[in-house]
């Protein structure tokens, strides 16, 4: 790395999260954030950034994208943005730009999370070590982000995957009709995503309604999550106690499936909104309820990011990790 410094963002479908990264031990500083329908092209976003800082010269663009990357290149679903890296190079005279996944970008960022970034929500609580290691992640928001990440040699290597669209499997009799209630709605396999996410907040409670023969007053998941918390309506209250359970549920799977023994991060809106709730919640039963290996998992930790921006820093992260 010279000594300009390397432009990261954090890229969704309706803010771009700009920050810059060098050499120093800060994890990046200079955090922007800017409305994606603000400007016509990501770049027009950008120059703003650079000019609103005096930057001049960048030696390296990282960016997290929530989006499928092909070739160097994304076109965001949810954004009349896309981005094409040798564009990015050409136009700002680098030779290195990159693309993460969003969660991809979550990964990398694990690794330098502080003990005050992170809320313990129960099991062992051991930081990670410069040792070997290999952890799960997983996030509720407007759907649900899940990846891990592996230390071997002192190589960082994410594990980018698409577990939130794997299908549900239903713990109990109760979320047994969940299940049936979602099959009748959608008319096709139910995923993960389908009840972890706001919308799936809002699923879970239409099938509570359905099965309590209640009327469904079409809450949004913010209404749902209030009233719950306040304890002002039953249903809403259960909706948010299930949520939590079925997340601890496949967070286990998570711990299971990567062979993540040395713990699983939770982040995304939902959680980081609600730490209190996740806390006293069910999670860690839904987590630890593995059958013959119950004992294995009681001993895994689980934290809650509380770090403002993961994404960012994880950008950072694997921004610095190629120029070193």
């Amino acid at each position: 790395m010279n000594n300009h410094p390397i432009l990261i963002a954090d890229i969704g479908g309706t803010n771009a999260r700009f920050a810059l990264a060098d050499n120093s031990a800060q994890q990046f500083s200079q955090a922007q954030t800017l409305e994606a329908a603000e400007f016509e092209h990501l770049t027009n976003a950008i120059d703003t950034y650079l000019n609103s800082h005096k930057i001049t010269q960048l030696s390296a663009i990282s960016l997290a994208v929530a989006g499928p990357i092909r070739n160097e290149h994304v076109v965001f679903p949810n954004s009349h943005w896309q981005v094409n890296c040798p564009e990015l190079r050409t136009r700002y005279n680098i030779d290195h730009a990159y693309l993460l996944n969003d969660w991809e970008a979550i990964s990398y960022s694990l690794s330098s999370l502080q003990n005050e970034e992170l809320i313990d929500v129960g099991g062992d609580w051991p930081p990670l070590a410069d040792t070997d290691y290999t952890v799960g992640a997983l996030g509720p928001g407007s759907g649900l982000g899940m990846s891990g990440l592996l230390r071997r040699a002192g190589k960082l290597i994410p594990l980018v995957t698409e577990g939130g669209h794997a299908g549900f499997s239903p713990e109990d009799q109760l979320q047994g009709q969940i299940l049936n209630h979602l099959h009748q709605k959608f008319d096709d396999r139910i995923s993960r995503e389908r009840l972890l996410s706001g919308p799936g907040i809002v699923n879970i409670h239409e099938a509570l309604c359905s099965i309590h023969g209640k009327e469904n007053p079409g809450l949004t998941a913010a209404d749902i999550a209030v009233a719950g918390i306040n304890k002002k309506d039953p249903i809403c209250q259960e909706t948010f106690d299930l949520f939590f359970e079925v997340l601890g549920q496949v967070a286990g799977d998570i711990a299971l499936a990567l062979g993540a023994n040395e713990g699983v991060f939770i982040g995304g809106g939902i959680c980081q909104r609600y730490p209190e709730q996740l806390a006293e919640s069910k999670f860690r039963k839904g987590f630890e309820n593995k059958g013959r290996h119950s004992d294995l998992m009681k001993s895994i930790p689980t934290w809650l990011i509380t770090h403002n921006n993961p994404g960012l820093l994880g950008a950072s992260v694997y921004a610095k990790s190629l120029a070193t």
